[in-house]
C-alpha cells in the first residue's frame, strides 16, 4: 500500500479520537498535561493494535509459494470488506436520533486503557484488513509514523476542543471518517 493509504487511514482514525476526546472533555475536564499523556497513550496502543492485526492479515492472507500475487483480488477483497465492516460499525450510533455514545473517565489512568483498547478493536480489524494487502515488514515505517503523529495531533485537538466545550457536529464529522475508510479499501482493490 502506498502511504498515502495510510495517512488517509490515520487521519479518519484521528478523527475519530478527536470526537471521543470531545466528548469525554465536555463531560470532565482534566488538565492538559494529563490529557496530553493520556492522548499519546491511547495512540500508541492503538497503532500497537493497528500493526498487530497487520501481522495477523500477513499470516492468514491467500498466497501460493510459486504466486504470491495469485489471490491478489482475493486478499483486496477481504480488505474491503473489512474496512466495510468497521466503517459501519463505526457510523451506526450516529444514525440514531438520540446517540448514546460512550464516555470514559479519562481523569484516571485505568479508565484511559481501557478506553485505548475498546476503541482500538476497530483498529485491529482495519489492520487486519490491511494485512491482506500489504506486508507489515516492508511498510513498518510507513505505519508507524502516520498512525503515531496523525492521530495524536488530531486527538489532542478534539481533547482542547472539548476543554473549551467549542460545538461541532459530530455526524458530519463521522461520514467523512466513512467516506476516508471507504476510499482506501476501493482503491486497494483497484490497485490489486
Amino acid at each position: 500500500m502506498l502511504i498515502a493509504a495510510y495517512i488517509v487511514l490515520a487521519i479518519a482514525f484521528g478523527i475519530n479520537l478527536m470526537l471521543l476526546f470531545h466528548r469525554c472533555m465536555s463531560a470532565v475536564q482534566i488538565r492538559l498535561s494529563h490529557g496530553l499523556v493520556a492522548t499519546f497513550m491511547i495512540v500508541a496502543i492503538q497503532t500497537g493494535l493497528f500493526m498487530l492485526g497487520m501481522l495477523f492479515g500477513n499470516l492468514l492472507r491467500f498466497e501460493l509459494p510459486e504466486q504470491t500475487d495469485a489471490f491478489a483480488r482475493t486478499n483486496a477483497l477481504v480488505c474491503m470488506g473489512l474496512t466495510v465492516f468497521v466503517a459501519v460499525r463505526s457510523l451506526l450510533p450516529y444514525l440514531r436520533r438520540e446517540p448514546r455514545l460512550p464516555l470514559f473517565k479519562i481523569a484516571l489512568w485505568m479508565p484511559v486503557v481501557g478506553m485505548a483498547l475498546a476503541t482500538g478493536i476497530n483498529h485491529f480489524l482495519l489492520g487486519l484488513g490491511c494485512g491482506f494487502v500489504a506486508s507489515l515488514s516492508a511498510d513498518f515505517h510507513k505505519v508507524l509514523w502516520p498512525m503515531l503523529v496523525l492521530q495524536f495531533l488530531i486527538g489532542y485537538w478534539g481533547l482542547m476542543l472539548g476543554r473549551q466545550k467549542v460545538k461541532i457536529r459530530p455526524r458530519r464529522w463521522e461520514v467523512v471518517v466513512v467516506v476516508l475508510m471507504i476510499g482506501v479499501a476501493v482503491a486497494a482493490v483497484v490497485n490489486s
